[in-house]
């Protein structure tokens, strides 16, 4: 798009607001600059060495109303407040840095957008990599990593933009064509902002509503069933249905046609466009092949392994097909958990469609053979194989997990759910009123002990009572917690930091939390 001499007011100057005027003023366009809060000292310097004029602390709406042709809205700023309403009502095009950095994409790039409400940082940090295995030059941008106008500034660096995308994002972006686009999760979240998780649904659906007709949705099966149930459109594109964990010992079965189906056929064959009303409460049941041509639907699941508790298997299945027509099986995943298994799905799913071969991406999911960098404080691996040395001298194989962001309960049964035994649970920091009770159905199975620690300790302690001796004394310090974890372990143990809490009563974030534990395991481990 030329945008040369185009007057485009630019609303928040952080990192994404930033990224679009140096992109914009690159191009030739007419900048202003307004945030309503103070602008960083850095950011000005930006704007000023570019001698890009701006205002802080203010939007003169007025102003902005008469000299705007244009206008490109911070994500964090919500449609209904007084500022987009008035460009709105004004008739002056309203869009994101995303739709901005759209315009500018190299036709012959690929783009892969990645929304959810949990994982899309993990899917896009892994799929980045995956894709720089192969034929492309990859970059991890959008709401992680780097925004996509930055990346953008230099167009021939990169031929694959693998962005993630948040329902903020998605709401004002028009242009973007993902080639892929994959939707990993539906949870209630932001219901400040939308009321309601249709509504969320709806602004997340832009992505899969804007994919190209020849690319590939990859889409959560209960997402799906939802979107179609409230009368969304479906893409053009192939759409590849997850299914999430399946057992392995149970066979496979043929399709199963339910009593409706020939109903709702001969209803589409007359119309393919319109349900039948009396079909529509039939949707939540309804086989997928019986609302989506079986010809562009194919499934994706995962199964564990009945011998092996680390081993999985990728498979892949057309509409059609009463079997498997792809399998991958992974002996030893390089990230653990059945969230992240379904993560690394998704993203190997991308790199197929973009022609990558099976054997980079069963190299790349194995442990032996990865090259994979892990997420910092998600599940991240720290010890890697490696041998830990207590402070006794004895060495120890375990598998030390940096899961540091876990700031809630929620979170952290989502790291106790990733590995089946033997986990030495590092519990504690600054409270945040969740309750530790919640743990409890796992204390015995694969949690072998807690260690709690920090100020929340105490409070640990009381609601994880009646464990015995599966508690370990409180801690004043997580570190403390950690080398009593050291020394008690055992072959083959998991040693998980994964507090459940805020970091602030001992460290300045949950960062600064994962990279003392880092350090503190790469102290310990054999040299």
């Amino acid at each position: 798009m030329d945008v040369r001499g185009l007057h485009i007011w630019i609303v928040g100057a952080a990192r994404s607001g930033i990224a679009a005027a140096r992109l914009l003023h690159e191009r030739g366009a007419r900048l202003f600059v307004t945030d309503l809060g103070k602008i960083g000292d850095e950011e000005k310097k930006i704007l000023t060495d570019l001698k890009i004029p701006f205002e802080e602390g203010q939007h003169t709406i007025e102003r902005l109303l008469k000299e705007a042709q244009l206008v490109v809205l911070s994500p964090s700023i919500p449609l209904d407040k007084p500022l987009p309403m008035a460009v709105r009502q004004s008739g002056i095009p309203l869009v994101s840095e995303i739709e901005v950095a759209s315009w500018f994409i190299p036709p012959s790039a690929i783009v892969i957008g990645i929304t959810g409400t949990n994982g899309k940082s993990t899917t896009t940090h892994y799929a980045a990599q995956l894709f720089a295995l192969g034929q492309r030059n990859s970059v991890a941008c959008g709401n992680y990593g780097r925004p996509l106008a930055d990346a953008l500034m230099d167009p021939a660096r990169y031929n694959a933009f693998v962005t993630e995308l948040s329902s903020y994002q998605l709401e004002t972006t028009y242009s973007l064509q993902p080639d892929v686009s994959i939707f990993l999760n539906l949870q209630n979240d932001h219901q400040a902002r939308y009321g309601s998780l249709d509504e969320y649904l709806k602004a997340k659906w832009r992505l899969v509503a804007l994919t190209r007709s020849t690319g590939l949705v990859v889409i959560d099966e209960s997402v799906l069933r939802r979107a179609i149930a409230i009368g969304l459109p479906l893409p053009e594109s192939r759409i590849t249905v997850i299914r999430g964990l399946r057992d392995a010992r149970v066979p496979l079965t043929p399709l199963n046609e339910h009593p409706a189906n020939q109903t709702l056929r001969k209803a589409q064959s007359r119309s393919r466009a319109h349900l039948p009303i009396p079909t529509y409460g039939l949707t939540a049941t309804l086989p997928m092949e019986a609302q989506i041509d079986p010809d562009k639907l194919s499934y994706v699941w995962i199964e564990k392994s009945s011998t092996d508790e680390r081993a999985v298997t990728l498979v892949v299945q057309d509409s059609q097909r009463g079997s498997a027509n792809l399998t991958l099986e992974i002996k030893d995943p390089c990230l653990p958990g059945v969230h992240n298994q379904i993560n690394i799905a998704a993203a190997s799913l991308a790199a197929m469609h973009d022609g990558m071969h099976a054997n980079i991406i069963r190299a790349q999911w194995n442990s032996a053979t990865t090259v994979y960098k892990h997420l910092s404080h998600r599940l991240e691996d720290v010890s890697r194989g490696r041998l830990l040395v207590s402070a006794g001298g004895n060495k120890k194989s375990l598998r030390a997990i940096n899961d540091s962001k876990a700031t809630n309960v929620e979170s952290t049964l989502v790291a106790v759910q990733s590995f089946s035994h033997s986990i030495r649970l590092l519990l504690g920091g600054e409270p945040k009123g969740d309750f530790y009770g919640e743990l409890l159905p796992y204390v015995g199975k694969n949690i072998c002990k807690i260690y709690p620690f920090g100020r929340a300790a105490p409070l640990i302690c009381q609601q994880l009572s009646g464990i015995g001796d599966r508690l370990a004394p409180p801690s004043a310090k997580m570190l403390d917690a950690a080398r009593l974890a050291l020394e008690e372990s055992e072959q083959d143990d998991v040693l998980l930091l994964s507090p459940a809490c805020a970091s602030f009563d001992e460290f300045k974030n949950f960062e600064h939390r994962g990279d003392a534990f880092r350090h503190w395991i790469l102290q310990h481990m054999e040299k």
